[in-house]
């Protein structure tokens, strides 16, 4: 077993590059929002070979900014790093950062974050004191706990990726032995994490699975990306079922949620009721078919809370995020490209079940792509989440526009 504690060295003080070559990084806003202290990062080329340890700083209009740099190729002298620090920006904002050589006679500053540990039971990540989470090593039940101080948020027993396939048959994905969890980007800022497996590992004749979690600590999220080659188009919907640990509803204390549609839509469950998003997508618009369909019900008796236009149009596509809460916990999801070249669902349960679902209809009539691809986020917050969490769902699903300039 081992156990790394994280940190990065930031030099401070007077910074004087040893020489005049500096990589300048470009930070837009693109989604009209206001970002408070929200992630950014990326990965960029030195002008020469250096050794894996040499150390950087980031620099914002003169002064030194934190971040977390670290060597993203293997080997002694490499050119390849990354870089992750965090910006404040205006709607519609842009700023400029620059890399440059950390001067020797600098004054390092210890910046801890993460706490990453792993064994044969699996992958920790501790941001003490109040958040922690826990993989299986074969991803089972996607997280294996996620605690914020002392509620439990994550049932991991109802929590899977699952491939339906065309021939109507199920194939989990998570949880199998053939499949090990890896590290990818090991940083007291940032960690990912990959889970892979082959066509034989998953029985079938030619599909290959990949999953990378994102985890960033100054957030409570995870950002999921599933991705699914499938040139023979064995696959036709991935699932995401998952269960969320909420208190019992009851008449004075229902199931509260809300969605992300073209406005807000919120409601309450009671017992046995459900309610989802449809992000529907189509090449040819049919009579009474919508952008995007609310619903809501109880076993069979299913109503339309509210629907979309009937034209397509990005300007007309669901956001596609939710919150579901009892009186204390709460889930902020959110799905990136909801509906936009897809079947996409967002189904919330009131006892906490919730289920992502991404469909490619006729996948084998239209030769549609060889790759399937569903990202994802989930936020565990405090309800009101307006209070608790530190981004809009909104902002999670809009990441920052990064580049090299």
């Amino acid at each position: 077993m081992w156990k790394w504690l994280g940190f990065v060295l930031l030099v401070c003080g007077n910074v004087l590059p040893l020489t005049a070559d500096e990589v300048t990084i470009v930070v837009n806003e693109t989604a009209g929002l206001h970002r408070g202290n929200f992630p950014a990062g990326i990965e960029f080329n030195w002008f020469e070979p250096v050794k894996a340890e040499t150390q950087f700083v980031l620099k914002h209009k003169g002064s030194v900014v934190p971040a977390q740099f670290l060597a993203a190729e293997t080997g002694n002298t490499i050119r390849r790093f990354s870089v992750d620090f965090r910006v404040t920006l205006a709607p519609h904002a842009s700023a400029e950062y620059t890399v440059q050589l950390a001067d020797g006679d600098s004054n390092p500053v210890l910046l801890k974050g993460f706490d990453v540990s792993q064994s044969a039971s699996g992958i920790r990540l501790t941001n003490a004191p109040h958040l922690f989470w826990e993989l299986d090593p074969h991803l089972d039940g996607i997280l294996k706990r996620f605690e914020f101080g002392e509620f439990k948020f994550w049932d991991a027993s109802q929590s899977e990726l699952v491939l339906k396939l065309s021939n109507g048959k199920e194939v989990p994905v998570t949880g199998n032995p053939k499949g090990d969890l890896k590290v990818l980007k090991q940083g007291p800022w940032t960690t990912k994490l990959n889970y892979s497996l082959n066509a034989v590992d998953l029985g079938l004749s030619n599909v290959h699975n990949n999953v990378t979690l994102s985890f960033n600590v100054s957030r409570s999220w995870v950002q999921v990306d599933w991705q699914i080659y499938d040139p023979a188009r064995e696959v036709k919907s991935l699932a995401v079922p998952m269960k969320l640990k909420l208190t019992q509803p009851t008449r004075e204390a229902p199931t509260l949620i809300d969605f992300g549609t073209t406005t807000q839509v919120y409601s309450r469950l009671s017992e046995g009721q459900f309610a989802e998003l449809r992000g529907n997508w189509f090449q040819v618009v049919k009579e009474d078919q919508y952008i995007w369909e609310l619903f809501q019900g109880k076993g069979n008796s299913v109503r339309r809370l509210a629907v979309g236009p009937q034209q397509p149009g990005s300007r007309f596509m669901a956001e596609g995020w939710a919150h579901i809460m009892d009186s204390q916990k709460c889930l902020a999801l959110a799905v990136d490209k909801f509906g936009d070249s897809s079947n996409d669902l967002i189904r919330l349960q009131s006892d906490g079940a919730v289920t992502l679902e991404r469909t490619y209809p006729q996948r084998e009539l239209l030769g549609s792509s060889k790759t399937m691809h569903l990202r994802f986020w989930l936020h565990f917050v405090f309800n009101p989440p307006h209070i608790s969490a530190a981004t809009s769902p909104q902002s999670m699903k809009t990441p920052l526009s990064v580049h090299l300039k």
